[in-house]
């Protein structure tokens, strides 16, 4: 079976290495320099004391893919653009999306695929160079069939307990769940400058992320407030010393997710008439974080 991923990030590395073992696995990069560094040098995956390479194939993303599987591994604001001007490339039998945020949602409909599966990412990776990644965290990547058949995803249980699926039946849920997560962690961390474990440690950085989950679970009328609160604080914990990806790109001077995280549920919360004034207040000043960061460069 051939594997196509889309997008040559920590998540995309990581996807390609571990799927390489078993099967043909093409990176679809956005810079023709990386794809030539993982034609060469292949994936080198750092994980506690263990180093491994594994060999893919790569390619610039110029021209239509030609994969049984494509899995979808870009920031919200990439797969946008992708979804809006090159839907015709992706040409695949089956297509996964593995992405923060549940923007990309509205454009699932007019894609032309048989086969569509939403997932989510719980692992704990981070990019070192063009061809390697550090493994910081083994979790698991949660996924539901959008459109098709689950059948057509089930090689996606034959990974290894270090890169493991766990299906979920209600994608929904599922993607609500981790935009939750992704919302209670990701602006604070990044506009405080601190990892994720300050958040829990740190008692007034815990309350200010409760009135902000409490906000936005009231906007989606969330249920099960009490375990989604706790498994944001068992996130915070289990990555304590981590840096949000979030942070990072701050850090870095680079475009953020926050558009499809909190303006998304700003939008949301207009279209029911709900006032969201502490989502909008935290969007406002980490967006002022990233535009300053984005000046300096």
């Amino acid at each position: 079976m051939r594997i196509g991923i889309i997008g040559g990030g920590a998540v995309g590395l990581l996807t390609a290495a571990y799927f390489s073992k078993n099967y043909d696995v093409t990176i679809y990069t956005r810079r023709h320099e990386q794809a030539e560094q993982l034609c060469t040098y292949g994936v080198t995956v750092i994980c506690g004391d263990e180093q491994t390479t594994h060999r893919v194939n790569a390619k610039p993303f110029v021209r239509e893919t030609e994969e049984d599987v494509l899995f979808l591994a870009v920031k919200q604001y990439d797969l946008t653009n992708i979804l809006e001007t090159r839907i015709h490339m992706l040409q695949a039998n089956a297509i996964v999306f593995l992405q923060n945020g549940m923007g990309h949602v509205s454009y699932l409909p007019h894609l032309p695929h048989d086969h569509i599966a939403l997932a989510v990412v719980e692992h704990g990776a981070l990019k070192l160079d063009d061809t390697t990644v550090s493994h910081t965290g083994v979790g698991q990547t949660k996924w539901s069939v959008w459109k098709g058949e689950k059948e057509t995803f089930s090689f996606l249980s034959s990974t290894s307990s270090r890169f493991a699926f766990q299906y979920v039946a209600h994608w929904e849920t599922m993607l609500l769940e981790k935009l939750m997560v992704n919302i209670a962690i990701n602006p604070l961390t990044a506009l405080l400058r601190v990892p994720n474990g300050m958040l829990v440690t740190h008692e007034p950085y815990r309350q200010a992320m409760k009135q902000l989950f409490c906000e936005v679970a009231s906007i989606f009328q969330l249920d099960q407030r009490e375990r989604i609160w706790q498994h944001i604080e068992t996130v915070c914990h289990q990555t304590a010393a981590n840096r949000s990806s979030m942070l990072r790109d701050i850090e870095a001077g680079r475009r953020t997710e926050l558009d499809a995280i909190l303006r998304y549920v700003i939008e949301h919360a207009h279209k029911q008439h709900i006032s969201a004034p502490i989502t909008t207040f935290l969007y406002a000043l980490v967006k002022g974080k990233e535009l300053e960061g984005e000046k300096k460069k």
